[in-house]
């Protein structure tokens, strides 16, 4: 039996009608003047019961009420309807449109593929080169970028490190890359710059508009990963230039692990080989599923669409749509950003208090909203904050702190209480 109150495409989440708000209102930079954000951060009981300090969205946050109503509705769905499908596959052209929007950019540009790895993989794969071709990375570069790019070695690829973590350690401080930190790895050989907007290990934001203005008139391409931007900062990807990019949506978008996001400009489709890196009937356009033999040759997608497939994980897709609403329409991205950096901003003065350095550049505009790292390499820190309830991750460069839209203020003021803690029994800060 289906059920009567079936949601469709058009109809509103649960939680966007409970809070009472159509469109995001432009809020304070300084936490405690945020009036809205006390309420959102209601909707996350991980956080809202006051138990733990949940500092790991750099990671995966806790989940919230909107995805938590999704997935009841997906399983509602999928219980009751003789045939959910239809409706997962409206919901997923609704999410293409929802982040088109946030993107600024067309939804045809846009592909769902499995992960980070996919998407960028994508890319990588579909890039024309000759032996003795190059593409440059930061040596510090997330795994997703450094082992695609290196398993490319073997068919003559060659792949060039900048060394900015020699650079950190002997100017003692770390920078955020722009077009000049790759400059001097650059030849008539260069194929592609391969870079993450914000680095995991240490939270820069490095500019990537900046690389892309310099290099792609050269004909040179720009990968981008996102995903420790995305859903964290508001992001105009026309802006940026890239030839490509992916990014997760289980971080700073809340959506369970399983679905990513590969942008594609679509004139740089036309350079890549034209046939994908793998190749169902989803990503040709000549056909369908009625009549799937095709005559003659076959036509792919002139846009990233060529990349997706036809089946995907549905209930990514439906609690995609559903958070991707709330944050749009209701915080807001450049809300979230400000709340975010509001709430760094208040990490910085309490660390500097302890005498706790946090790495990376101090300004804004080199620095990620949400992403901190502690000077702290002593492995007696991380037992000491996991043993308090404090949630967060353990890097070689440090302790990184990472806030999601649900953090506040006195999440800061109880970790620094931990830390305090912590000095006094004789840890040292190092």
């Amino acid at each position: 039996m289906t059920p009567s109150n079936t949601q469709d495409f058009k109809t509103p989440n649960t939680h966007l009608t409970n809070c009472q708000i159509s469109t995001p209102q432009t809020l304070s930079s300084t936490p405690e003047e945020d009036s809205l954000f006390p309420i959102f951060r209601r909707l996350v009981p991980l956080v809202s019961n006051g138990k733990i300090i949940h500092l790991n969205a750099g990671f995966m946050p806790p989940s919230n009420m909107v995805v938590g109503d999704a997935i009841s509705r997906f399983c509602a769905e999928a219980l009751y309807h003789e045939s959910p499908k239809p409706l997962w596959k409206q919901d997923t052209e609704q999410l293409r449109s929802l982040l088109a929007r946030y993107l600024q950019t067309e939804p045809s540009s846009l592909a769902f593929v499995r992960d980070t790895t996919e998407g960028l993989g994508s890319f990588m794969h579909g890039l024309r080169f000759e032996k003795g071709d190059n593409v440059v990375i930061l040596d510090c570069e997330h795994p997703n970028q450094l082992y695609g790019w290196l398993s490319l070695r073997a068919k003559g690829l060659k792949v060039r490190l900048v060394p900015t973590m020699a650079r950190a350690a002997k100017i003692g401080c770390i920078e955020a890359a722009n077009a000049n930190t790759f400059a001097p790895y650059v030849d008539s050989k260069t194929k592609a710059i391969g870079l993450s907007s914000v680095m995991f290990h240490s939270g820069q934001r490095n500019d990537v508009a900046d690389v892309c203005a310099k290099f792609r008139p050269q004909g040179i391409h720009v990968l981008a990963d996102l995903t420790q931007e995305v859903g964290f900062a508001d992001v105009n990807i026309a802006r940026l230039g890239v030839s490509a990019a992916s990014f997760s949506m289980h971080k700073g978008l809340n959506t369970p692990t399983g679905i990513a996001v590969l942008y594609m400009d679509p004139e740089v489709v036309a350079e890549l080989d034209p046939i994908p890196p793998l190749v169902g009937y989803g990503g040709i356009a000549n056909m369908s599923e009625d009549a799937p033999l095709v005559e003659g040759p076959i036509e792919f997608h002139p846009t990233a669409r060529r990349y997706e497939h036809t089946n995907m994980g549905w209930i990514n897709v439906v609690c995609g749509r559903a958070f991707m609403e709330f944050y749009l329409d209701v915080m807001g991205p450049k809300n979230v950003e400000n709340h975010l950096y509001g709430i760094g901003d208040h990490l910085r003065r309490t660390c500097a208090a302890l005498g706790i350095e946090i790495i990376g550049p101090q300004n804004r505009k080199q620095h990620s909203p949400h992403l901190y790292v502690l000077r702290l390499r002593d492995d007696r820190w991380y037992g000491h904050l996991r043993e308090a309830g404090v949630i967060l991750t353990k890097l070689a460069t440090g302790i990184r702190v990472s806030f999601g839209f649900y953090n506040n203020a006195a999440d800061v003021d109880r970790l620094v209480d931990v830390l305090r803690a912590g000095i006094a029994q004789g840890i040292p800060l190092a």
